[in-house]
């Protein structure tokens, strides 16, 4: 593995870390936040919209609500799944 390789690999882990302390799925609330904000910003249900400036708005939510869920190796199911069990 060449040193940028390992760089890379102690800054992804680092930063699962700060996600997984931010967004801990063993936090008080963290379930029902990650499952509002799933809901709230298209990533059920893609969203659609006439005009294209609105549309690529609900995109850009909707990336950034998956770009967490993927640094914290979870699906959108997933967050449904551990809803289900409260």
């Amino acid at each position: 593995m060449a040193i940028t390789d390992k760089i890379q690999d102690l800054l992804n882990k680092k930063r699962y870390r700060a996600y997984m302390e931010v967004f801990s799925i063993a936090g008080l609330h963290s379930k029902e936040v990650l499952k509002d904000m799933c809901a709230a910003h298209h990533v059920f249900d893609v969203g659609f919209d006439s005009d294209p400036i609105e549309l690529a708005r609900m995109a850009g939510e909707r990336n950034v609500v998956l770009r967490i869920l993927t640094i914290l190796k979870l699906k959108p199911e997933d967050i449904v799944d551990l809803t289900k069990e409260d």
